[in-house]
């Protein structure tokens, strides 16, 4: 749970026999055991009850989606035209012009090239 490794651990216990000492290190350590033990115990009864909550909604909505599913594969699988390939169709070609001009792709439309914002040149 907490992800500690074995010299985390030894520094932690030092670290305990510093501060405590000796004597009040072994009741500290059981009594941080104890805690953990209830603090675990609490959280997988609270998973727990969540769990069993949650089960009867939970498969309602699974029904709800698996019916709908299962109603739609019995129609495809039905259909005996689902079943077969579709042709594949040639792709028309454009014929390219010689002199191609740039068009709008969404009308077909000429377009007219970008105005240029230099001044117009002086002739000489």
């Amino acid at each position: 749970m907490f992800n500690l490794s074995g010299t985390e651990l030894v520094f932690i216990a030092m670290l305990g026999l510093i501060v405590l000492g000796p004597e009040k290190l072994p009741s500290a350590m059981r009594k941080a055991g104890k805690v953990y033990r209830e603090f675990r115990n609490i959280t997988s009864n609270m998973q727990r009850e969540v769990n069993k909550v949650m089960e009867e909604p939970i498969r309602e909505v699974r029904k709800l989606v698996d019916e709908p599913v299962a109603e739609f594969k019995r129609t495809v699988s039905d259909k005996p035209e689902a079943n077969k390939p579709v042709p594949n169709k040639p792709v028309p070609n454009k014929p390219v012009p010689s002199n191609p001009v740039p068009t709008n792709p969404v009308s077909e439309t000429p377009v007219s090239p970008p105005a240029s914002d230099a001044p117009p040149p002086v002739g000489t």
